[in-house]
């Protein structure tokens, strides 16, 4: 490709642009924001060539565009750049949901009683970040050994998947394709839930402290590790959640399900249940590494 075009040079699209220049697989990473701070902070840092706030300019000559803006809006964007997309071209995003988004980037690309667009959209979730934002916390090497999910669409063409799939093995991610549903049933369990528990154990101690301020001095790095993900932005959960809100209630009913499970082992003094569910825990966890 000898063009992309990042819509959103934050953490994940800075980092896009940096992983790409680093390994020297475009001529070209265009960077397109919406803030003049932003889009400099991109430049100086070298995770874009050039960097633009105007959507036609940026999106000009570009083979592939990759939209890593807030799930809210990614729909809305990929409406408004179609008209200055060049044809054949591909859309990709970083949405932390998919659903949603591909159906409705599908009925834009395909709008019933019309020509459909000369363009193909893919969906993509590098399941790689932190709990930072911004391009000053790109990093080069962020998806390294990371997994990324692709969720084409049912227009989607079999070359644009290729290509994308191409992208994020080239700078260093594991591609796993599924259907956007299942992509947001399984992730709603290992992201989406994880965030709003270690969320409410924050809002607890939180609680607690208003009458008992030394909690917050025994909160050691058990307490810290678990809920680091908490300080990522409330903006970006808050749309997360509510475009996969099916999916996070019924994983929060699971584990209230689990946690009630344990709590009634503790107050019936049932060791051997009680070991059982935490040794089952530990069993699998110690999988992961």
């Amino acid at each position: 490709m000898k063009r992309v075009a990042i819509v959103g040079v934050g953490l994940i699209g800075g980092s896009i642009g940096l992983a790409l220049k680093k390994r020297h697989l475009v001529k070209e990473v265009i960077g397109i924001g919406r803030r003049k701070e932003s889009i400099d902070e991109a430049l100086k840092l070298g995770a874009v060539d050039r960097a633009t706030l105007d959507l036609e300019e940026g999106m000009k000559d570009a083979d592939l565009c990759i939209v890593a803006t807030p799930v809210d809006i990614i729909p809305e964007m990929v409406k408004r750049m179609l008209s200055h997309f060049p044809q054949g071209a591909i859309i990709t995003d970083v949405g932390s949901t998919k659903e949603q988004i591909v159906k409705e980037v599908d009925k834009i690309l395909h709008p019933k009683g019309h020509k459909p667009k000369a363009v193909s959209f893919v969906g993509g979730h590098p399941m790689a970040g932190s709990e930072k934002r911004g391009a000053e916390s790109a990093e080069a090497d962020l998806f390294e050994k990371s997994v990324c999910i692709l969720t084409p669409g049912e227009k989607s063409s079999s070359e644009s998947l290729d290509v994308v799939r191409s992208l994020w093995e080239s700078i260093g991610a594991e591609v796993l394709v599924m259907k956007p549903e299942e992509h947001d049933f399984l992730v709603a369990a290992v992201s989406h839930l994880p965030h709003l528990v270690a969320s409410a154990l924050v809002n607890l101690v939180g609680e607690l402290k208003e009458k008992d301020e030394r909690i917050l001095s025994l909160a050691a790095s058990g307490f810290k590790d678990t809920t680091r993900i908490a300080g990522s932005s409330p903006q970006l959960w808050q749309d997360i959640c509510l475009t996969n809100k099916k999916n996070i209630a019924a994983m929060i009913d699971r584990l209230m399900t689990l946690i009630d499970g344990m709590k009634e082992c503790i107050l019936e003094e049932d060791k051997t249940a009680l070991l059982g569910e935490l040794e089952r825990a530990k069993a699998l966890r110690d999988q992961l590494g």
